[in-house]
């Protein structure tokens, strides 16, 4: 399943990138940079110093048996800046990685896009089927430039403009979807073969292997995106209800995860059966998660319109 899911991640950048075209069409540049300092910044600093240090704590208590105080593992959590990871104990962003890069991203890259806006520039190219498949080229590129933890801002980067230059047309959004059996038949064909190396030669690496790789990620989103414009694309009492509270959902999912798991791998070790619980009350939590848009002080802790 995780191997499968390769998709999800540059998902959520391609979608950002399109997002942040839609959002400079309503607004000027510094209401963006400010809007990207509350919906990013604060929830990011409240999430380290708040959500993620309780992943670290149980993660230590489940794979070492350390007995410490969660206290005092927060003396050490704050002090110890030595490694990325929340699971070596000390202070990180975790999976909030994706929220420092996005506001990196956004606000690094907000010349170019505005500079792309005010000239009205769309890339006709990527409103053929064959000449959308391009992209994975400077993807590969990008994927060769130094990473952070593992983390390439660069590639993603890379995955952010081509979501805003996407949006800069619906004739190419269209085309997608338009065009969306053929991407999916090539995604699938394309993960069977991906899932094939990892399970037999194991995952491999090199500009031939990551060039492979990038362009069967790239049809996966082109495919995503051709269903979800055909299927999702529309106003509902549910979406309307869920998509505004789905930024904290993010925020506190995997801490959900972290704790359920530890408690009940505690009990019940049983494969499927313990994963099937874990996913159930992580899902439970979650759902109650969308109390947060209720409350005023938690929407802005969170990222959501005040």
């Amino acid at each position: 399943m995780i191997h499968s899911c390769f998709w999800f991640m540059p998902l959520l950048f391609l979608l950002a990138g399109m997002s942040s075209f839609y959002g400079l069409q309503r607004r000027s540049a510094s209401h963006f940079v400010k809007e990207r300092f509350s919906r990013l910044l604060i929830p990011l600093f409240i999430g380290i110093l708040v959500i993620v240090p309780p992943k670290g704590y149980y993660a230590k208590k489940f794979h070492l048996n350390e007995q410490e105080s969660y206290l005092a593992f927060l003396k050490r959590y704050f002090t110890d800046i030595s490694n990325w990871s929340e699971y070596a104990g000390g202070i990180s962003p975790a999976h909030l990685w994706f929220i420092l890069f996005l506001f990196l991203i956004s606000i690094g890259l907000l010349p170019l896009m505005l500079r792309i806006i005010k000239k009205q520039y769309s890339p006709s190219w990527m409103r053929h089927p064959i000449f959308m498949l391009l992209p994975f080229a400077g993807l590969t590129v990008l994927s060769a430039l130094p990473d952070v933890s593992g983390k390439n801002i660069f590639l993603y980067a890379g995955y952010f403009m081509i979501g805003f230059f996407i949006a800069t047309s619906d004739t190419i959004i269209d085309m997608i979807e338009k065009h969306r059996r053929f991407y999916l038949v090539a995604a699938l064909v394309g993960t069977a073969l991906l899932l094939g190396e990892i399970y037999t030669i194991g995952s491999q690496s090199g500009f031939t292997f990551t060039s492979l790789h990038l362009i069967i990620y790239w049809i996966a989103l082109l495919a995503i995106l051709g269903y979800g414009k055909r299927y999702l694309n529309r106003k509902s009492t549910f979406m309307n209800y869920f998509n505004p509270a789905a930024f904290p959902v993010y925020i506190l999912h995997q801490t959900y995860l972290i704790i359920i798991g530890y408690y009940i791998l505690k009990e019940i070790n049983y494969g499927i059966i313990s994963f099937l619980l874990i996913a159930l009350l992580a899902f439970i939590m979650s759902i109650a998660t969308y109390v947060i848009r209720r409350v005023k002080p938690l929407r802005v802790c969170f990222g959501l319109k005040a």
